[in-house]
């Protein structure tokens, strides 16, 4: 294939879906110029399961990094434009993206997000898509715009939501969906074929990154909807549901499966 028609990329990477969709991309990266890699404000931690280090596996494959504490410098835009940018992959990276970026001509960002939107838009989905008891949710690939996972639908691709599941259980079901959509989503354009385009309905609702009730189970509710907060709220090491009982604190830690 030849250089010219070649997308130049800026890969931005985060938790264990950004560690294994840069090794996807690392498998196709003779179909595109990948010039930077850009990681978590704060990267992860070399052997996470959940949050390694993207940063650490894009020198390993041999990617050049870019770790810049804004994208909103003037001279970073003007890079971009020296190196004609024209694709941001975004997988699950906190980074900002502004709107002088969002503007550049020819550009398409690429996101991939945990929840079917515009009802799910925001942090923390899982933990809700479980308070909400629903019994199925997507991984959504979309386009990013100005506004906060407002941008057009590429894929919705959806799973059950298992009466087992926990926040952690589901998000890393989530992680294997997401890989599979954005080696989907790398096929479209090596092949050169314009991506799904779906504008986004109306409505939806935002959910900020807060831990729900401060993760405390109120024993004066009901029994489903204990059972179903403790799952929502399990996602080990970072988030465990507790109770109060007098005047002690008791975490609540899942049981092991029995083999």
């Amino acid at each position: 294939m030849s250089d010219l028609i070649k997308r130049n990329v800026l890969f931005m990477g985060g938790r264990i879906l950004g560690y294994r969709c840069l090794e996807v991309l690392a498998r196709y990266r003779e179909h595109f110029n990948v010039h930077f890699v850009m990681g978590l404000r704060h990267d992860g931690v070399a052997g996470s399961d959940w949050n390694p280090s993207v940063l650490e596996e894009a020198r390993r494959l041999g990617f050049e990094t870019f770790d810049v504490p804004s994208l909103k410098a003037p001279e970073i835009i003007a890079l971009f434009e020296e190196r004609k940018i024209d694709t941001i992959l975004n997988v699950f990276c906190d980074r900002i993206i502004p709107k002088a970026i969002v503007d550049l001509p020819g550009m398409e960002i690429i996101n991939i997000h945990y929840g079917h939107l515009p009802q799910y838009q925001g942090r923390f989905v899982v933990t809700h898509i479980l308070l909400n008891n629903e019994p199925k949710t997507c991984v959504t690939t979309h386009y990013i715009d100005e506004g906060v996972d407002t941008g057009d639908l590429i894929f919705e691709d959806w799973l059950p939501v298992l009466p087992t599941d926990t926040a952690r259980s589901l998000y890393m079901r989530c992680v294997d969906i997401g890989v599979g959509s954005f080696e989907r989503t790398l096929g479209y354009m090596i092949r050169q074929e314009p991506l799904p385009r779906t504008p986004q309905a109306n409505g939806g609702n935002y959910y900020k990154f807060e831990e729900p009730n401060g993760l405390q189970v109120d024993l004066t509710w009901e029994q489903e909807k204990i059972e179903r907060f403790i799952r929502a709220t399990t996602f080990e090491p970072i988030s465990k549901p507790w109770l109060q009982v007098g005047g002690r604190r008791f975490d609540i830690v899942p049981r092991a499966p029995v083999e």
